[in-house]
């Protein structure tokens, strides 16, 4: 079932930096900000050479009462070793937590990303769950904010950013998408079922989708308010996993916080394996699978 007014298109290769994906990501990301409790703070963190300002590596921060998370870790352009510099993007990011009175950062590395840069400057694995896509593991990590004096590596220039402009905002989710998909070691593709406007061709929903290997993610899935409780939503998802199914993938996967859709993915057969359990009411994040 699909609302008046709308349709519903299977579509590839459509770049998350571009305006139809941009909709589809800022709604998502006001739904969310809209159902969580308000954060005491965002910021974005970036490294860049010393001499010329090129980004480098960096990380986005999300501040709940005296805990911060990163939910897709520190990223790094693929050209350099990543050691050193996430190494010097933590250092600052702790000295700057500190500031602001937070006692703990709670980090996720997702599925095939490296732990070691984490595990070096002294984050301790909290949870590990999987498998996910492509076999890997999510690691959840975290770390006390000490209140002495942070130790530096040299070679970069560190810049906060609070909010992150809307240019640099847009080049580093390029560059931790592009970092995302070349640590899953497999090519991927990138395909979308969009809920579009029939007159303005406007997104109204997706679910921004990549197969790799014989697994379908159900990476990004949002849906205007006006059309929920119309059956569009199911349906736009439904279409999603049966072109998972005519890629020839056998499963598929999907991961929903408490406060967005948990009730809703089992109607389609998946099943839970694994949730990250947060203090924040509504944060906890449930992992799901099924078989296509």
């Amino acid at each position: 079932m699909v609302a008046p007014g709308v349709r519903i298109s299977i579509e590839y290769d459509v770049p998350v930096t571009g305006p139809d994906a941009e909709i589809v990501l800022g709604g998502l990301m006001a739904y969310n900000a809209a159902a969580l409790p308000p954060a005491q703070g965002r910021f974005v963190m970036v490294a860049g050479e010393a001499d010329t300002g090129a980004l480098r590596a960096g990380l986005s921060l999300t501040q709940w009462g005296r805990d911060a998370y990163c939910f897709w870790g520190a990223w790094t352009i693929p050209d350099i070793d990543p050691g050193p510099a996430i190494a010097s993007v933590l250092a600052r990011t702790e000295a700057e937590l500190a500031r602001r009175d937070a006692d703990r950062m709670i980090m996720v590395v997702r599925a095939h990303d490296d732990t070691t840069p984490y595990l070096a400057a002294g984050y301790g694995v909290r949870q590990v769950i999987g498998p996910h896509i492509r076999g890997g593991v999510f690691t959840i990590l975290e770390k006390r904010i000490g209140r002495g004096e942070a130790l530096m590596p040299a070679g970069f220039a560190l810049a906060v950013h609070e909010p992150a402009p809307k240019h640099l905002a847009k080049e580093i989710w390029r560059i931790t998408d592009a970092r995302r998909q070349a640590v899953l070691g497999a090519p991927v593709k990138l395909v979308s079922a969009y809920v579009r406007d029939i007159v303005t061709n406007a997104p109204r929903g997706a679910a921004l989708c990549y197969a790799v290997d014989s697994d379908f993610m159900v990476d990004m899935v949002w849906l205007d308010d006006s059309l929920r409780g119309t059956g569009t939503g199911f349906s736009m998802l439904a279409t999603a996993l049966d072109e998972g199914r005519r890629l020839g993938c056998t499963r598929a996967a999907v991961e929903t916080m408490d406060c967005q859709a948990p009730q809703f993915y089992p109607l389609h057969g998946f099943r839970r394996f694994g949730c990250a359990e947060y203090d924040v009411p509504g944060l906890n994040m449930n992992f799901y699978d099924m078989k296509l």
